[in-house]
């Protein structure tokens, strides 16, 4: 699959769609049922050649939350992070799980916090590869910071006056940031 810098994939809706197509078809070249081989259907689907099973491409949700308290709001370090850069918990959600589910779990698993009053934001396609990340915001319940040290390098509570170095403008971390912050300017 050809290359494209996040920048490109995050404003460009054609490429987006252009590589995660590629990706699909580089990806599903043999029937997961019988193993035959898989050809270009329809729809952007693929259909094996042999028992006739048709897939189509298949979109992995991811959750990402601000969570506050009062003017404070929760940013964490993750190991997965450019050194530096803080950013907001998220996490990939499991099966059986609801959105708002998966908020409170990947919250309290790497950071030991509880939340309430958990409200959608939006969202943003993020191809690497077919992801789609749901934002919330949520309110601080309860709870000590207790950091996943598997996956949190380091986090806590900072205001608009201690921010540390947090993502770029394309992302939907730094749009509930910034929504967050513009709320406290009024």
């Amino acid at each position: 699959m050809k290359q494209y810098d996040r920048p490109t994939l995050l404003a460009n809706k054609e490429i987006r769609r252009a590589a995660e197509l590629e990706y699909f078809e580089e990806s599903h070249q043999f029937c997961g049922f019988c193993g035959a081989p898989m050809e270009a259907a329809e729809a952007n689907s693929r259909i094996c050649t042999s028992c006739g099973k048709q897939i189509w491409p298949r979109i992995q949700p991811a959750v990402i939350t601000l969570v506050s308290r009062g003017e404070e709001f929760l940013l964490v370090h993750a190991h997965t992070l450019r050194s530096g850069v803080f950013g907001l918990v998220a996490g990939f959600v499991e099966v059986a799980e609801n959105l708002e589910e998966a908020v409170q779990r990947e919250i309290m698993e790497e950071t030991g916090i509880r939340v309430k009053n958990i409200r959608y934001f939006g969202s943003q396609a993020w191809p690497f590869p077919t992801n789609l990340m749901v934002g919330f915001t949520a309110d601080y319940e309860s709870g000590e910071i207790k950091l996943q040290e598997e996956e949190i390098a380091d986090g806590g509570w900072f205001t608009a006056d201690n921010l540390p170095q947090i993502p770029s403008k394309d992302s939907i971390a730094r749009q509930l940031i910034d929504h967050f912050l513009a709320k406290l300017d009024k």
